[in-house]
């Protein structure tokens, strides 16, 4: 009596089911652990496509996958306590984090527009903050740095440099409460030399100073900031105008 041999295309039980649940195409909701469910596109047994991801804690996100991440263009929104569902950002992720073009909505209700890397503003951004103020400018890891404008709720506005989300190098800063105009430098945020200057418009201010600024008497008083050391070691950026043009058109 001949001896069974195993054939050399024997699968094993627990391979070939192994295979069989392999998540690829479309699936209509598929449960974690933890309660999360997923609806969407799968590519072996990653998530990869389009789908939606709801989370035990109330975290809804809408999207593009790639990979198993959220990467590509998505919205990531919170569930409330009556069950509707609140943005929190919208815009373009790579290996599960916001990076590219995005908006924000804060739950201090402040709101950005503009780039990010590594779910950091980084960039060209602009920020309306809930208090008024408004700041259109560059960003690095989250803190203003380089050109930008702030614009405050009394509409009083500071125009130049900034380093370590502080005004920092040169500058001006508009006093439109009083109808001045400061221009100079700045260190860690403080103005360490400047002129001033009365604008066109200073009787028209909400609270104008009673006397004009008096005319400078300074022999060459601008070869002398122009000559000196601490104007000549400020950073002077550029605006780059096809970022800028990219971001306005949006």
């Amino acid at each position: 009596m001949p001896f069974y041999q195993k054939p050399k295309t024997f699968t094993p039980l627990s391979i070939a089911a192994g295979k069989k649940a392999v998540k690829s195409g479309v699936h209509h909701a598929i449960f974690t652990s933890r309660f999360d469910k997923y609806v969407g596109e799968w590519k072996k047994d990653l998530k990869e496509g389009k789908g939606l991801f709801l989370t035990h804690t109330g975290k809804l996100y809408e999207g593009d996958w790639y990979g198993g991440f959220r990467h590509g263009f998505g919205t990531l929104s919170n569930r409330k306590s009556n069950g509707t569902f609140s943005l929190e950002y919208r815009g373009y992720w790579v290996k599960g984090k916001p990076e590219g073009v995005g908006w924000r909505y804060y739950e201090n209700d402040d709101v950005y527009f503009g780039y990010w890397k590594q779910d950091r503003r980084h960039g060209y951004g602009k920020m309306w903050y809930k208090d008024g103020t408004f700041y259109v400018g560059y960003w690095k890891m989250n803190k203003k740095d380089g050109l930008g404008m702030l614009v405050q709720v009394n509409g009083n506005r500071y125009e130049g440099h900034w380093a370590d989300d502080l005004r920092d190098g040169l500058g001006r800063f508009y006093h439109l409460h009083t109808g001045q105009l400061q221009e100079g430098c700045w260190k860690s945020g403080i103005c360490i030399q400047s002129t001033m200057s009365d604008i066109i418009i200073r009787q028209f201010c909400h609270l104008p100073t009673e006397y004009p600024i008096p005319p400078e008497m300074l022999r060459d008083s601008r070869k002398i900031l122009e000559d000196s050391e601490l104007w000549l070691n400020q950073k002077i950026g550029e605006v780059d105008k096809k970022l800028k043009k990219c971001i306005d058109k949006m």
